[in-house]
């Protein structure tokens, strides 16, 4: 008898002491991860130059976005990560500057976005490509 009024006792403790920290938020469910949308990269396609996209994505979650993370992983398999900036409501944005591709071959480079609230819930989204072209060599010397 005395074990289960103890055990009782220190249940009711451990939950006064987590609401009073804040984990028990009204509705929050903290189990649940951001909703990750609409992911639009512009341009999806470049010219061999390179040069500069824009990534856009809508982020939410009923707790709290933490944090929102743009990851590109370059044709040759390096991986980089950049913060998102909070354009606005549940928009989050970034820029990425990609090098010219001076190869006879198209170059695919992978990007997603990694999601974070304030529990710690992560998400990711589907990957998309963007491609930069491959240089157009001038044609070889006709023939005579």
């Amino acid at each position: 008898m005395r074990t289960r009024i103890l055990t009782v006792l220190l249940g009711l403790g451990a939950a006064l002491i987590l609401s009073a920290c804040g984990m028990f938020l009204s509705g929050a469910q903290p189990m649940t991860p951001p909703s990750i949308a609409s992911l639009q990269i512009e341009p999806s396609r470049m010219r061999f130059t390179g040069g500069q996209a824009t990534i856009r994505v809508e982020v939410c979650d009923d707790n709290g976005v933490r944090a929102v993370t743009l990851v590109v992983v370059a044709p040759d398999g390096s991986r980089s990560s950049l913060a998102m900036d909070n354009a606005g409501q549940d928009t989050y944005r970034a820029a990425i500057t990609l090098p010219p591709n001076l190869s006879g071959a198209a170059r695919q480079y992978q990007l997603w976005v990694e999601a974070e609230d304030i529990f710690g819930v992560r998400a990711q989204s589907t990957a998309q490509s963007l491609e930069v072209e491959a240089i157009a060599l001038p044609p070889g010397e006709p023939p005579i």
